[in-house]
């Protein structure tokens, strides 16, 4: 074989799943316009509302006073809910702004300090179990900024007993800031406009870690948070689902932050990756020869754990196309192949496809060519990282907690 036919071969061997996932997208896309915004489920009237207890976790994040601010003023009734801020921050200066609240609302706010950031978020969210009363827990990231209404909406779905988590929808207050928080954006828009609607159709919505509820009950017996996994949300999230609780989707948005510097937005993507790929192989059997979740519930699942598995494919067709260049065979990848792949991209490609509908549906389309000529070169870069992040995962190799900086803590946004 001359090093020709084997670049040819391997590039075109590439082809192949990345076909099978651009399909995938498209369907999923198509499904989505089938679904629509879905009826409204009217769901039973609470007899009481239940006790909450709002979970804040925080590491040298100023931010968060806006946060607890914000949820300090839910129109819930103020004896049915408590606020407890999990902090282990290192900064005097933040401790004691935070530790304020809880000084000024004895009781209804709780300030719980680590001396230690052992097992990071989820460690600290269980270290706070200890001072949380409440039935449901809801969670915000530091940098969210929830609606008065959001205690009243999201505990609405727990009249049916069989529902364990309740996930909302991500807004961005940071979005236009640069390209990468562009990129960042299109792919959570992405998920929720169309991976989350599809998914609360079939009852396998994911736990996003933030603006999301949890039936306490529920929680404790899927063992709570894994403290070995590093996408937590994601592992309770399959943990319920096999124990054939209901998970629920609503279309409330909150605004929040993506990274805003390259190094933020990789690492993230990276923990991400190898958190959900690990969630696989730490549940697997389970996932594909438990009986009690349906055969789409699987499906999803799997594309949820092991979607980035088209990682490595990107880069072997990046590297072996552009291959073809230095080994004196420009009609391998030559200016008018590249053309044309760009052309399938655009008007092809299933992340392209869902991209165009997630625009169109938020009256956005003046930005699809910030999402083409994101997709194309950070999108490329990504795909290199995520292959380095998936592989790791494969090999049990441990990938270490990034906690992503927040632009609201420096005053940039």
């Amino acid at each position: 074989m001359t090093p020709h036919e084997f670049t040819l071969f391997m590039y075109n061997l590439s082809l192949f799943p990345i076909i099978f996932f651009s399909v995938l997208f498209l369907f999923l896309t198509v499904l989505r316009l089938f679904i629509g915004n879905g009826k409204k489920e009217d769901y039973k009237k609470m007899k009481d509302l239940p006790f909450i207890s709002v979970q804040i976790p925080a590491y040298n994040d100023p931010v968060a006073e806006r946060c607890v601010q914000k949820c300090m003023e839910f129109d819930y009734p103020k004896d049915k809910y408590e606020i407890i801020i999990a902090d282990d921050s290192t900064s005097a200066e933040t401790r004691t702004m935070l530790k304020r609240f809880a000084d000024e609302n004895p009781g209804f706010v709780k300030y719980v300090h680590r001396s230690n950031r052992e097992n990071f978020k989820p460690g600290a969210l269980k270290n706070a179990m200890s001072a949380t009363r409440g039935g449901f827990i809801v969670i915000f990231d530091a940098d969210w900024i929830p609606e008065k209404d959001f205690l009243k909406k999201i505990i609405e779905p727990f009249s049916d007993p069989k529902v364990a988590l309740v996930q909302t929808k991500q807004g961005f207050y940071n979005k236009n800031t640069n390209l990468i928080t562009r990129f960042a954006a299109y792919v959570l828009m992405i998920y929720h406009d169309i991976i989350m609607p599809v998914s609360n159709r079939i009852n396998c919505v994911f736990f996003c870690g933030t603006a999301g509820a949890i039936r306490r009950s529920a929680f404790e017996e899927a063992g709570g948070w894994n403290l070995n996994s590093i996408t937590e949300d994601c592992d309770l999230s399959v943990n319920l689902l096999l124990r054939g609780y209901k998970s629920v989707y609503l279309d409330i948005e909150t605004p929040s932050e993506v990274p805003a510097t390259f190094e933020g937005f990789i690492k993230q993507q990276m923990r991400w990756c190898y958190g959900n790929t690990r969630v696989f192989f730490d549940n697997a059997f389970r996932i594909l020869f438990g009986k009690s979740i349906t055969f789409r519930q699987k499906a999803m699942i799997l594309y949820v754990t092991l979607g980035n598995v088209i990682a490595p494919m990107v880069v072997i067709m990046t590297i072996f196309g552009f291959a073809g260049w230095f080994i004196g065979e420009p009609t391998l990848f030559s200016f008018s192949d590249v053309v044309n792949l760009i052309s399938r991209g655009i008007y092809t490609a299933g992340f392209i496809s869902m991209g165009v509908f997630t625009l169109y549906k938020k009256r956005q389309l003046s930005e699809l060519p910030y999402l083409v000529a994101s997709a194309f070169t950070i999108g490329i870069i990504l795909a290199v990282a995520n292959t380095i992040a998936f592989f790791k995962a494969i090999a049990n190799s441990k990938l270490g907690w990034y906690c992503t900086p927040k632009s609201a803590n420096d005053g940039l946004v």
